[in-house]
């Protein structure tokens, strides 16, 4: 009996925890609190842009927004800075009030260079564009064909850890067999989409680098993710053996 609690006890603690990191890891950037606008799943580093464009004796007047909270995509000029979540991104001030956020979207695709251009005054676009390697960091295309089934695995995922926890509550050998299962679930479909990121974050961040005046740096939301997949990995075996050593009723 004490063997069955500690197992029930340990596989739905880990799934709370799944839960936790990915209620986290699904709010980055939505909003400018202190909280959200903090937690990212990509950043990307754009200070130096002006000077790489410099040294290629590129035109850069007026390449830096005046106003880092002015809206983005309008032309308003570069930010410093870019934080993506799943549903969005910011720019400006990575962890101020001086930023100002892209609108919300479900499927929304990790596209740092047309991120960059929209901001970009519009005579600078084209040097910028011819500047950046015709690599990852540029291919748009490709980097929103991948990160945009990743969003949906990792909410598809945050779901299922949620259903997994609610199932290992209810205090019956089967719903513990559910739990195990959905759990299974959730860390395949976690562990797919962290993985896709972390692949195309990669990827990104070797095709250009200090040279092109743009570094990349993977978000906590990122690694919450990664550590939601690890909690529901090791909660199916606790909810195995809880199921195995408990009665077909409830407790």
């Amino acid at each position: 009996m004490v063997f069955r609690g500690l197992c029930v006890g340990l596989g739905e603690f880990l799934t709370f925890a799944a839960v936790i990191l990915m209620v986290f890891a699904n709010i980055g950037q939505l909003t400018n609190n202190i909280v959200t606008r903090n937690i990212r799943y990509v950043s990307v580093d754009a200070s130096n842009l002006g000077n790489a464009l410099a040294s290629t004796n590129t035109a850069t007047n007026d390449l830096y927004a005046a106003n880092p909270a002015a809206p983005v995509a309008q032309g308003n000029g570069i930010r410093q800075s870019y934080q993506w979540g799943l549903y969005n991104y910011c720019a400006g001030q990575p962890s101020g009030d001086s930023r100002a956020c892209s609108d919300k979207s479900f499927g929304f695709e990790w596209q740092p260079v047309d991120a960059l251009l929209n901001d970009a005054p519009q005579d600078a676009r084209n040097g910028i564009q011819n500047f950046l390697p015709e690599a990852t960091f540029r291919d748009s295309k490709y980097l929103g064909d991948y990160s945009k089934p990743a969003m949906y695995l990792i909410f598809i995922g945050s779901c299922l850890a949620l259903l997994s926890w609610i199932s290992g509550l209810l205090s019956h050998r089967f719903a513990f067999l559910g739990a195990a299962f959905i759990a299974l679930l959730a860390a395949l479909t976690l562990g797919v989409g962290a993985a896709l990121l972390t692949a195309i974050y990669t990827k990104a961040r070797d095709s250009v680098g200090v040279q092109y005046g743009v570094v990349v740096h993977y978000g906590n939301a990122l690694w919450m993710t990664w550590g939601a997949f690890v909690a529901c990995v090791l909660a199916i075996v606790p909810y195995i053996l809880s199921c195995c050593t408990g009665r077909s009723d409830d407790y």
